[in-house]
């Protein structure tokens, strides 16, 4: 009987409790809105954790007053802004270590929840799909459809080239500015909006697929995964490419990412950096960490090849 196996009967058997994490940061209204959902969907007993990446506006301490009387919502507060994986391993370890979660599910403040038997689903799901990682459906206020976010993996050769490439942008964002013509000219950014969106135009978002590269706003993490790691995401980049560095790392060690369209969640879309960052700023600021994040991962990966 393989390993995988053995593991999945186990559980199978077991009365599985499932912990929300919730990265918080600026955007209070978003937040309350998503616990809100969760609660609707799963029932006011519901676990959720809210890890505060130290908020400027005091928000942070807003949420820990407001809900210091719920038992089952936690509002961690972070000395410092962690970013989307430091922050979300916050979560994860408190989930995992003090609450004994077995399913941990990492979602985005703008992320709502909107199905009643959305935990529900997740359980069934797992019984017939040994998975460590699950998707779900993710769609955005105009309709549109972002899970699953690609069907491959970045290799060198594609993050050499969002390195060199957000090289560029960035000289030609600095001149921009400096010339004070952010709002003028827009020429890389609706070339670089256009090819995003051809890069996807072609994932069906229908049917199930399996080891794909989910989008970042909603992780399922299942008691497989849980009882193997100590973080969700690796830790060191601030923002960008945590779906793409996970789905390398699962690859290697053989771990089951699934994207399900049984299970669907709203995406609001960036909230928490549309409420801090001023519009002129927004694409250097995507650039800028695009770009260290490419970094991170290409060093990653050439470890990783050193060491097979």
């Amino acid at each position: 009987v393989s390993p995988l196996r053995f593991y999945r009967e186990a559980d199978v058997k077991m009365d599985w409790r499932i912990v929300f994490v919730v990265l918080h940061y600026c955007a209070v209204d978003s937040t309350r809105e998503a616990i809100q959902s969760i609660q609707n969907c799963c029932g006011l007993n519901q676990e959720i954790v809210v890890v505060d990446n130290a908020s400027p506006d005091q928000s942070g301490e807003r949420l820990k007053e407001e809900y210091k009387k719920c038992r089952k919502i936690h509002i961690l507060q972070g000395k410092e802004n962690m970013g989307f994986a430091k922050g979300n391993n916050c979560g994860y370890r408190y989930a995992k270590e003090v609450l004994r979660a077995d399913f941990i599910i990492c979602i985005n403040n703008d992320v709502i929840v909107r199905q009643k038997n959305f935990a529900d689903k997740i359980k069934r799901i797992y019984e017939k799909e040994a998975f460590h990682i699950l998707g779900p459906d993710i769609v955005d206020m105009q309709g549109e459809h972002h899970n699953p976010h690609r069907l491959h993996t970045f290799e060198k050769k594609d993050l050499r080239r969002i390195i060199r490439n957000r090289g560029i942008i960035l000289i030609y964002l600095k001149l921009k500015k400096m010339f004070r013509l952010e709002e003028r000219v827009q020429l890389i950014e609706k070339w670089d909006s256009y090819r995003a969106a051809q890069e996807r135009s072609d994932i069906p978002w229908e049917k199930k697929q399996e080891n794909i590269v989910l989008q970042g706003s909603c992780f399922v993490f299942s008691p497989l995964f849980v009882k193997q790691e100590e973080e969700a995401f690796y830790p060191e980049t601030f923002m960008y490419l945590e779906e793409e560095i996970l789905t390398f790392l699962s690859s290697k060690k053989h771990y089951q990412i699934l994207y399900s369209p049984e299970i669907q969640v709203l995406h609001k879309e960036e909230v928490s950096t549309n409420s801090t960052v001023k519009k002129s700023e927004k694409y250097m600021f995507f650039s800028r960490e695009l770009r260290k994040s490419a970094k991170i991962m290409l060093n990653l990966v050439n470890s990783q090849k050193m060491e097979m």
